[in-house]
């Protein structure tokens, strides 16, 4: 695969220019108007989690994640994305209970402001919960049986963000292989 650079990126632009040009089905969540032919969405992370690798993300408390969370949406942020267990293999792993505990109360918060909020989980019963709680967007970092999550967000008129994942979930992912171009792979894995 060949180094990123500009001019690879150019290159990629040139030879997919009728691709790159195509208009995005637009569309809402709740209440809020995703324009993305136009207008750039921008999404504001709160991690739960003291073993978070992005450290500015971390808020070890619910009042400090709401306060962040009105602050990133002061700044624009369009969605709160927040997350009660970091994905870093040697982190804690954080038990369905204890991630429902941690995240209701902020979720419930910031949606009563309005705020368009995303939880990120690979755990059907905090999906549940997180919805139940006022999110309106998964964040889903699993890969296998997905239905469940799916219709979970459908009945509470949710939307879903879907990662690619190299593995049953986020915590148990396989070594990425970077000596081919994963774009085949990633078509593959979104195909289904």
């Amino acid at each position: 695969m060949p180094m990123l650079s500009l001019e690879y990126l150019a290159e990629l632009l040139e030879r997919n220019r009728a691709a790159a040009q195509a208009q995005v089905r637009e569309f809402s969540i709740g209440a809020r108007q995703f324009r993305f032919n136009s207008q750039p969405a921008i999404m504001g992370v709160i991690n739960l989690s003291p073993d978070s690798w992005y450290r500015e993300s971390v808020s070890l408390s619910a009042e400090a994640a709401i306060r962040r969370g009105k602050v990133l949406t002061t700044q624009g942020a369009d969605i709160i994305d927040l997350g009660a267990e970091s994905t870093l293999a040697h982190a804690a792993r954080i038990d369905e209970t204890t991630q429902s505990d941690k995240l209701i109360p902020i979720v419930k918060s910031l949606s009563a402001c309005g705020i368009l909020v995303s939880v990120e989980t690979y755990q059907p019963a905090v999906t549940r919960a997180c919805f139940d709680a006022g999110a309106k967007i998964l964040n889903l970092t699993s890969a296998e049986n997905n239905e469940e999550f799916f219709h979970i967000a459908a009945a509470h008129d949710g939307a879903v963000i879907i990662c690619y994942v190299q593995g049953k979930n986020v915590r148990e992912v396989a070594d990425f292989d970077f000596t081919t171009d994963p774009i085949g792979l990633m078509h593959d894995y979104f195909a289904r």
